[in-house]
């Protein structure tokens, strides 16, 4: 026996059985069951339940998505006791993104006016798809189910992913606005992707494509530009984005680099480098960044004589002892990890 589900604005259930001829609200809570499957829990009696031919517990098969007001929905499978496309539009608000999570609050009403606050956390991983959006991939048995913030996201003061969204209320017809900051920090190691790891997590980054904006850098200005295009819905181009890391150019000991970034709150994370370096004149010296494989990343660090006298006295010796001993350094000296 296939019934009809909908969700009315107190997020309670409403069910239309066959040959009914108005849904009825029932009384009862959401919540998520293995692989993220949506379950709802009946708080009627057993003389209304045998009245609709209902069990306690009614679980739904379907597909994930935010609508256009960041609501979360599950669009419905075909089954036998549920149509194929019928929505259940759960109002809420997002509240956390950590650890491979998203939590979403909603707040229902019962038919006795006595309001409930419930979280559903949905499992799964956080990712960028092909538009560099920010998207979250649910959970579920088969392939999984993808949650996608449309907007445009930027980076905050202690250098995170920030995304700001407004919610409309249809009742009081006000919005108010909404912010997640994710947790993280930044990797280069790659030309060409920039990839953001969440904290906290066993599988959730971003991995953005990018272009490198400025590829000769100095180190005294301590900051990387990207750009990149973010995908906009109903727009045929992305949005254009700037994205700037700011930091510090350290040398390691084997005279490789390190960029140092200041996330805020004492927390320092510093980027590795390896480098292959070249003279481009008698008082500069050019570091070409590459990764562990030794692939380059499109970044040159330009160094005068001076700045390392200054900043880094002891790199330039050791810079000095390994150039006068180097026969070849028209070709480029490897400095390994």
């Amino acid at each position: 026996m296939k019934y009809k589900y909908s969700v009315d604005d107190n997020n309670q259930l409403m069910i239309k059985p066959p040959e009914k001829g108005r849904p009825v609200a029932a009384s009862g809570k959401f919540s998520l069951g293995q692989y993220n499957r949506l379950i709802y829990w009946l708080n009627e009696p057993a003389p209304w339940r045998r009245e609709y031919g209902l069990a306690p517990k009614i679980v739904f098969k379907g597909k994930w998505q935010l609508n256009s007001n960041y609501d979360l929905e599950l669009i419905l499978n075909e089954a036998k006791d549920q149509c194929k496309g019928d929505r259940l539009a759960i109002k809420g608000e997002i509240i956390s993104t950590d650890s491979d999570t998203l939590v979403f609050e909603i707040k229902s009403i019962d038919k006795q006016g006595l309001s409930h606050m419930q979280l559903l956390k949905l499992s799964g991983i956080w990712q960028a798809d092909e538009h560099n959006r920010l998207s979250f991939a649910v959970e579920k048995k088969a392939l999984p189910d993808m949650l996608t913030l449309e907007g445009i996201w930027q980076i905050n003061q202690n250098q995170q992913i920030i995304y700001d969204y407004e919610k409309t209320n249809l009742k009081r017809k006000t919005k108010t606005a909404h912010s997640l900051i994710f947790k993280g920090f930044w990797q280069i190691n790659r030309s060409h992707r920039l990839t953001y790891i969440l904290e906290r997590s066993s599988g959730s980054r971003f991995d953005f494509r990018v272009q490198i904006e400025s590829p000769n850098l100095y180190p005294k200005t301590g900051v990387v530009k990207y750009r990149l295009g973010i995908g906009l819905i109903g727009k045929k181009a992305p949005g254009d984005r700037i994205i700037c890391l700011y930091g510090t150019w350290k040398f390691s000991r084997k005279l490789g680099l390190v960029f140092q970034m200041d996330y805020g709150q004492g927390q320092v994370q510093s980027l590795e480098f390896g480098t292959e370096l070249s003279l481009t004149q008698r008082d500069k010296v050019t570091f070409a960044l590459k990764n562990e494989t030794g692939e380059r990343l499109g970044i040159n660090i330009t160094f005068t004589h001076k700045f390392l006298k200054q900043n880094e006295a002891e790199a330039f010796l050791r810079l000095r002892e390994v150039l006068q001993r180097e026969s070849a350094i028209e070709t480029g000296i490897r400095i390994p990890f």
